[in-house]
This record gives C-alpha cells, sequence and structure tokens, in this order.
C-alpha cells in the first residue's frame, strides 16, 4: 500500500479529504486535531468516527537489464485497505479546550510477481510498513480572535518485509549489508514512537481566517529485526509534517481555502538517503546507509466548500505535490510506490439533527516515475520504473454535544 501523500493520508478527516485536503485551518471534525491541535478551541464538545477505503494500484517494470528480459510487474497482492478514523473533543472552560484522535500511515507494495527475483529475491516480494497513534491536543483561547494548541503523539510502527535475497550475501565481493541475515524475512518487528504537534488558528478579518501546524517526527525504537536492511541498524522515524492556511468567506454559503504542506523526508535517514551511498561505502543498515532515497515533498492544496442549506454542505478540492521520488533512486522505490502527485477531491456533509454524515471521494491518476541510472551495474544495470494510482471513499459519523 501507499497512503495518498507518501506515507500519510492528504487531509486530516475525511471532512477535509473532501477539500482537497486543508486540515491547518476552518476544522469541522474532532480527526484535524493530528494536523492542528489549535482546532480544539472551535470544535465544541462532539466526536466523529469514520473510515476511509482506499484502492491502491501500483505497478512497476524493469527494462534494459542485463539479467532478464524486460518485464512488468503489478503489485496484485493486495490493493483495498480500510482506515479507521476516530476523535473527540471537549472544552474545559472558556479558554481551554481538549481532544484525542487517531492518526495512521502505512506503506508497501505486495507483489506476486517479485521484480527482485531476477537479481535473486524471492518469487514474491512485498513490505508493509504501518503506523498507528494516538494524538491529544491541549488548546487555549487567550482571546476570541485566536487559538493556540499543543498534544503529544503516541504510536507504534510496525515492518514486514519479504523477498529481499539478493541483499543477503555474505561474499566479501558481493556483501551489501552489515548484517546480512537482518536484511528480510524476519517477519513483523514492532516498536514504540513519540513525538509532538504544535498549532495556531486566527480570525484575521471577519472573511479572512489562518492557521498553522507542525507535528515533529516520530522518534522511534530501532526496529533490529531488520537492522540489516534500515539505516543506523534499524532506524525508520516518520518525518516532520508541518504547513499553513487561509480560509477566505467571500459570502455566508462560501469558503475558499489554500494550504501549503510540507514533509520532511530528507532529514530522515530511511526515507531520504539514497541509494548511491552504496557505491560511496556505506553498507545497508550502516549508520548512513542506503533508505528509499525520497526528497523532500510539498504540497499544496485548494478546498472549495459551499453551504447550501441549513443541513447540507458540499466540498470540492484539489491538491498538487511535488514529485517526492528520484529517478536515481527507483530501484528501492519499488518497495515505496509513493509516485503519486495530483489529487481531485469531492464530498458532502448532511446534517440530522445533532448527528452529521460525511462523505469524500478522492481520485489520484497514475503517476509514473522513470529510472535513470536506477540499477548499478553490478546488478546488470537497465532501469527501475515505478507508477501508482489511487481512489479512495470515506464514511464518517459526526455527534454534536
Amino acid at each position: 500500500m501507499s497512503a495518498s501523500l507518501g506515507p500519510f493520508e492528504h487531509g486530516s478527516g475525511i471532512k477535509a479529504m473532501g477539500a482537497g485536503g486543508v486540515s491547518y485551518v476552518g476544522a469541522q471534525e474532532t480527526t484535524a486535531l493530528a494536523a492542528n491541535p489549535a482546532h480544539a478551541s472551535a470544535l465544541g464538545q462532539r466526536y466523529d468516527i469514520g473510515l476511509d477505503l482506499m484502492l491502491i494500484r501500483p505497478d512497476s517494470s524493469i527494462t534494459g537489464n542485463a539479467l532478464a528480459p524486460d518485464e512488468r510487474y503489478p503489485s496484485d497482492g493486495r490493493r483495498w485497505y480500510p482506515i479507521p478514523q476516530a476523535g473527540f473533543a471537549m472544552p474545559l472552560n472558556e479558554r481551554w479546550a481538549f481532544g484525542v484522535t487517531m492518526l495512521q500511515a502505512g506503506l508497501g507494495p505486495d507483489y506476486t510477481r517479485s521484480p527482485y527475483a531476477r537479481f535473486g529475491g524471492g518469487s514474491r516480494a512485498s513490505l508493509t510498513l504501518g503506523s498507528a497513534s494516538i494524538a491529544s491536543a491541549l488548546a487555549w483561547r487567550p482571546v476570541e480572535q485566536h487559538s493556540f494548541g499543543a498534544g503529544l503523539v503516541f504510536g507504534y510502527e510496525f515492518l514486514s518485509v519479504k523477498g529481499l535475497e539478493f541483499l543477503t550475501s555474505t561474499d566479501p565481493q558481493f556483501q551489501v549489508s552489515t548484517t546480512p541475515d537482518r536484511v528480510t524475512n524476519q517477519g513483523t518487528d514492532g516498536a514504540l514512537s513519540v513525538g509532538f504537534t504544535l498549532g495556531w488558528t486566527g480570525q484575521l478579518t471577519p472573511q479572512l481566517s489562518a492557521g498553522a501546524g507542525y507535528r515533529s517526527k516520530a522518534w522511534t525504537q530501532k526496529l533490529k529485526a531488520y537492522r540489516g536492511l534500515l539505516p543506523d541498524g534499524g532506524s525508520l522515524e516518520l518525518p516532520a509534517v508541518f504547513g499553513v492556511a487561509f480560509a477566505w468567506q467571500p459570502q455566508d454559503a462560501w469558503t475558499v481555502a489554500l494550504e501549503w504542506q510540507h514533509f520532511a523526508y530528507g532529514a530522515e535517514k530511511a526515507f531520504g538517503n539514497p541509494l548511491s551511498r552504496l557505491a560511496e561505502g556505506h553498507l545497508l543498515g550502516s549508520p548512513d546507509g542506503p533508505g528509499f532515497g525520497l526528497r523532500d515533498q510539498d504540497a499544496y492544496k485548494l478546498g472549495v466548500s459551499w453551504k447550501v442549506s441549513t443541513d447540507l454542505e458540499l466540498r470540492a478540492g484539489y491538491l498538487r505535490a511535488n514529485q517526492s521520488i528520484q529517478r536515481s533512486d527507483t530501484l528501492f522505490a519499488l518497495q515505496a510506490p509513493v509516485a503519486l502527485t495530483t489529487h481531485y477531491t469531492a464530498g458532502f456533509t448532511q446534517a440530522l439533527g445533532q448527528w452529521e454524515l460525511t462523505g469524500a471521494l478522492v481520485y489520484c491518476p497514475r503517476q509514473n516515475v522513470d529510472g535513470s541510472g536506477s540499477i548499478p551495474e553490478g546488478f546488470g544495470g537497465g532501469e527501475a520504473n515505478v507508477n501508482n494510482q489511487f481512489s479512495s471513499m470515506g464514511l464518517s459519523l459526526g455527534r454534536r454535544f
């Protein structure tokens, strides 16, 4: 799997997903607290539960390789992924509010015919990285127009890797790992993580509001079972994510929001270190060993909402991001096909008394990244090419008190 923006969903909550993923300003659901804890001041007392069902279609090919003919490899072992959502918020007094929500992340394909088999890997290859977290939020509103928030994020991360036997040689001439017997097929290993969030929301004018949020990296225990694959003896930490947003309300029924969000992949070794580290003498598992080779990603989001009536609100959105996969690092990107850069979204909320039913649809057209110098000559040269297509539908139920 991979979510719609690397290992992350493109928005925090079903309402945000329908409006281009805008999450730092104008939140109306408790699931947005994972992006900006200051939202708790404006949510009142409510809870939300939901499910986002993702259909992911990663695909890959290898061309010009001396070891076998050109071939395409669809990741067809599993394509449907349900992502649960839930959150709760309540005011503590006139100035303070508290909330808690879930945060999910993950990536990894499942090839029933492995693209790595030609190099000596298993006949089937898969990588499953998942992270499930609980994010708290404490918000303070010193004046009516501004709120500030902070929270802690406690999580559990797990990893399973299969089919990379071609990286396990112990022959000094071909060895690429510090610990070859801890590269692949070690089952599922887990680790605890902790991080924090900071946020602000403000009403700048009667028509213009803004918000900003910062979620730190997830400081995570090492995944010892894969210490021969991951840099620094098993380090795999989700990166910091931060951004800012503005919402303009030209009329009571209409809101237009713009958001910028940054994903700091390059600061985390497992995500940012390129495959070229091998040629520099840094083996897999070493302190500065290779990772996925992703560059930092910036996402720009547009969300529009229309209050059709007191009970019905419609949403639409668009998101565009730069490509995080580098063309020289597509060989390992076959295990992290995070190629998506464009999102089209739509959604609705229907009020039913104190209850709200919200839905969202997301479509990401297929995006290709063709390798350039991506397969080392020691593996027969040529190019590894990766692409992905994504769609999702989500529903949530909210209750206001």
